[in-house]
């Protein structure tokens, strides 16, 4: 009688031994689980200073890693120009255009100037004698369409990047568009979507290391220290995309789910890469964002945030370029380019449209 239990205690163990290692393998994020003890990358004390790239070019510093950008970089960047062909990578501003945190983020609007430019007579009719013109108004949020995120976007501790003093309701001078001034260097762009025969990714896809190094591998491109790192997902198509009932949905809401993007795996490599920006074509370039809060994330310690924000922006002093149009790129396999931004000064400005350029 002893042996039938003893069978059934053996079967009982293997099949819940079987059910802990299927529910280890369903973990929808490997990666998430194994990085969850993993202390987070601005945790660590920097080189230069307590924080990654902090003090590297003076306790005044407001550009970051765009000081990695030597002039023979430039130089080099260039070089790469054969064609002469441009390539523009903003969106079109309008008043429904791709954002992600609403109501506060609200799309272009533009309004025209109407004070009698027209140059009418009092009879309704049209000078001759005198010019026509216009002008026009806009009012916008700095964080819709294509954009750049600036240091004084992200904080922590009361503290910019470089242990600059926070923003200010009524304006800061540390971090903002106009400390930026000009972006050029070399330019790569990684078509992970065309990689990986999903275009796009599918929601909430994590782009791995492995993802990035083995698309580039794929497109027989480098990267190298000091490039603007673009990463192309194919997600932009989304924003059109109809509701279940195959009408317009002015909601976006295909758009709105948690969008594929790059995994906190690739943190280590960007940053011994020195990669000075990283753009893409979703809202936050990140993995899970908007964040879906059912799921509750587990790398470095649960950090429920957005790690590549902290981590590029705040502890490193990188840029981060959301909402870019990558497709023109991508259909001519431009994977390599001299890449310029010049934002808009804006004193003051946490964030700045632009439209970057590719040429080749």
């Amino acid at each position: 009688m002893k042996t039938p239990g003893l069978a059934f205690l053996v079967v009982h163990v293997a099949f819940m031994a079987t059910g802990v290692a299927t529910a280890q393998q369903s973990s929808p994020f490997p990666l998430d689980d194994k990085l969850a003890n993993t202390p987070a990358p601005w945790t660590v004390p920097g080189k230069w200073g307590p924080r990654g790239n902090w003090g590297r070019w003076g306790e005044q510093d407001k550009r970051g890693m765009l000081n990695f950008i030597t002039p023979e970089l430039v130089v080099k960047a260039a070089g790469l120009v054969k064609q002469g062909k441009v390539y523009a990578l903003g969106e079109e501003m309008h008043g429904d255009l791709p954002r992600a945190i609403t109501p506060s983020r609200f799309g272009v609007q533009i309004i025209q100037e109407n004070d009698g430019y027209d140059r009418a007579t009092q009879a309704g009719q049209f000078d001759p004698k005198r010019q026509q013109g216009a002008a026009s108004f806009t009012v916008m949020h700095n964080h819709v369409g294509t954009h750049l995120d600036t240091f004084a976007h992200i904080y922590r501790e009361n503290a910019l990047y470089n242990n600059m003093p926070p923003p200010k309701p009524l304006g800061t001078v540390h971090g903002d568009a106009a400390s930026v001034k000009f972006m050029v260097g070399r330019g790569v762009l990684l078509d992970v979507a065309k990689y990986k025969g999903q275009d796009p990714l599918p929601s909430k896809y994590w782009i791995t290391l492995d993802d990035l190094q083995n698309t580039a591998k794929a497109q027989n491109v480098e990267i190298r220290k000091g490039d603007i790192l673009l990463i192309r997902t194919g997600w932009r198509t989304k924003w059109d995309e109809p509701g279940p009932d195959g009408r317009a949905d002015p909601a976006h809401r295909q758009y709105l789910q948690s969008q594929p993007g790059v995994g906190p795996d690739c943190l280590p490599f960007l940053n011994d890469m020195e990669i000075v920006a990283i753009g893409s074509d979703t809202a936050a370039v990140e993995w899970n964002f908007p964040i879906d809060p059912t799921y509750p994330k587990k790398a470095f310690g649960g950090y429920q945030g957005l790690p590549l924000h902290v981590d590029f922006i705040w502890n490193r002093g990188a840029y981060i370029i959301e909402i870019m149009n990558l497709d023109e790129l991508a259909k001519d396999q431009a994977y390599e380019f001299l890449f310029v931004v010049s934002p808009l000064l804006l004193r003051g400005g946490i964030g700045v449209p632009v439209n970057p350029i590719a040429i080749r």
